[in-house]
């Protein structure tokens, strides 16, 4: 039996609680990880704070046996998408992985849909085509939090076509996916203005940037810390395509992670995860090996109910720098 956190209703982190589930043995192309550290990002309450709520309710139609449902009865849904772990057996057909390898791994899912499993759990049944070897150097913890970062930052990045010599700002920068796009983008030659705020700034010289303060008059800091014009630019934030259209960046060469009205309207990208893939996280996780980047872990909290609501807790609150990440050791 595994331990797993999920939710059988919508709501805030008061409806996390953990449950069990038998896994059985690994099919074709699947292994069995023992997961030692899985990483938290926004997605994960959004999703149990009610995202795929008209989806549920359709599955309620459809299925009459979930109609009178009610609390145990309901099924449990899991959280969480990054995890990192060692392989405790592998299905037929698997060469890539084998027992006693320490991987990385990413539950790739689209957002609006609901997860019988999450990656916040002490075993996970996964496809070997979702894991990647860690390398030995990188701890548990910063390859827990990697994957949904990874794939992320790799795929705006690709979206926007960022190069050598060009100036993007990254909106939201001090965070866990605007970090690493600081960083991947600097290994490439890239000129980074990071907005962040004040606190941040120190945080962000170290990464290579150069930081500027949100708020009021942005858009002329902007301009008088950028060296040349700027020419690219990714939103982690979300609400920030406008700007991105009165600094003259083309709306092909603007990426946000968080879809808006104003995306369309500027014609910029919806980007992240979508334009990423599995093997991005072994690129960067080779990038840390190497120590070219490296991924700030802001906290950690222990497998325990009433601990990983205080990490959501802490995640919802913004102003994380880095990754929380949970421990099941």
């Amino acid at each position: 039996m595994a331990r797993m956190i999920g939710y059988r209703r919508f709501g805030g982190v008061e409806v996390l609680e953990e449950g069990e589930v038998s896994l059985p043995a690994p099919g074709e192309g699947q292994v069995l990880v023992k997961v030692r550290a899985a990483g938290i990002n926004p997605v994960d309450y959004k999703l149990f704070g009610g995202l795929t709520r008209p989806l549920e309710v359709v599955r309620t139609i459809v299925h009459p046996a979930r109609w009178f449902a009610r609390g145990k009865e309901r099924p449990l849904r899991g959280v969480g998408q990054d995890f990192a772990g060692v392989v405790t057996a592998v299905g037929p057909a698997v060469s890539s992985v084998g027992v006693g390898d320490e991987v990385i791994g990413l539950l790739r899912a689209a957002p609006w849909q609901a997860r019988a499993y999450g990656s916040l759990a002490t075993q996970l049944l996964v496809s070997a085509a979702n894991v990647v070897p860690k390398p030995a150097s990188v701890s548990f913890e910063a390859a827990g939090g990697l994957g949904v970062a990874a794939q992320t930052a790799m795929g705006a990045l690709r979206r926007v076509r960022a190069e050598a010599g060009d100036v993007i700002v990254v909106a939201a920068a001090a965070g866990g996916v605007g970090g690493l796009v600081t960083q991947l983008a600097r290994a490439r030659g890239v000129t980074v203005i990071g907005i962040a705020g004040p606190s941040n700034a120190d945080y962000l010289r170290s990464l290579g940037a150069i930081p500027v303060a949100y708020g009021e008059g942005l858009e002329q800091r902007i301009k008088d810390a950028a060296p040349s014009p700027v020419t690219a630019f990714i939103d982690c934030f979300g609400g920030y395509s406008s700007l991105a259209h009165s600094l003259g960046v083309p709306g092909k060469r603007v990426g946000s992670l968080v879809p808006t009205p104003a995306i369309a309207l500027r014609r910029a990208r919806f980007t992240g995860g979508r334009d990423g893939k599995i093997s991005d996280i072994a690129t960067v996780a080779g990038l840390m090996e190497r120590g070219t980047v490296s991924l700030t872990i802001a906290r950690t909290y222990p497998f325990e109910v009433g601990q990983v609501r205080a990490a959501y807790t802490e995640l919802m609150g913004g102003h994380v720098r880095g990754k929380i990440v949970i421990t099941m050791d």
